[in-house]
């Protein structure tokens, strides 16, 4: 059996001790399954749409994935030669040079940075997304995890679901009923990752536990 993770950072594990932590690998080691994990911090819900593209292709028995805030967008990172997901937060209006320096300067633009079309291109798309209507921002959202969904389909691979997002639950369930909701608070649950700002060990174990009992999961 072979399955593909895709995500952002906690599919990817951020802030945990190893690999082995990851829900997704410990549904595979519950599994006795290979897997490849894709996934990448950060990532918007269109870079984890290129995943799934990528995931496809290498016919996996199951693509699981990990869904992000609708409020991410990416750039092209010229340093490392990929795509970067970033998030448009409120810290675009309340600090602008922390946002700017951090998002769209030397981190991610490189030696474009400055006031070339590529830079400003960058900051006007966050700009909008910032700006726009939450309906139409989480109609992009439903875009994009639409097309993932139609991608497994068409291929014949099942695939399921993890969402920790608590307002994007609703959304989830319009387009699939293979997956789980789950919420991570860090404080409730005593549990947070090296970094505090990810879900630890513990709530990945529950994740697993939650996704291994999963229909489409388990009649693989």
């Amino acid at each position: 059996m072979f399955i593909v993770a895709c995500g952002d950072s906690f599919t990817r594990g951020e802030g945990l001790d190893n690999q082995d932590q990851i829900y997704a690998h410990i549904l595979a080691k519950k599994l006795g399954a290979e897997i490849r994990n894709l996934s990448q911090s950060g990532a918007s819900e269109y870079l984890i749409l290129s995943q799934v593209e990528e995931a496809v292709k290498l016919k996996p028995d199951l693509i699981l994935i990990g869904h992000t805030s609708e409020y991410r967008w990416q750039t092209w990172n010229y340093r490392s030669s990929h795509w970067q997901g970033f998030i448009v937060a409120n810290h675009v209006l309340e600090n602008k040079k922390y946002y700017r320096n951090w998002i769209l300067s030397e981190q991610i633009l490189g030696s474009q940075r400055k006031n070339t079309d590529k830079h400003q291109a960058a900051w006007h798309a966050a700009g909008m997304l910032y700006f726009s209507d939450e309906k139409m921002v989480q109609n992009l959202w439903e875009g994009a995890v639409s097309k993932q969904i139609l991608l497994c389909e068409r291929n014949n691979i099942k695939h399921s679901h993890m969402c920790c997002f608590p307002h994007l639950y609703p959304n989830l369930k319009e387009l699939t009923d293979n997956h789980i909701s789950i919420h991570f608070d860090l404080e409730k649950h005593k549990d947070p990752a090296n970094d505090s700002s990810h879900a630890g060990p513990a709530s990945h174990l529950r994740a697993a536990q939650m996704l291994f009992d999963r229909p489409e999961v388990r009649q693989i």
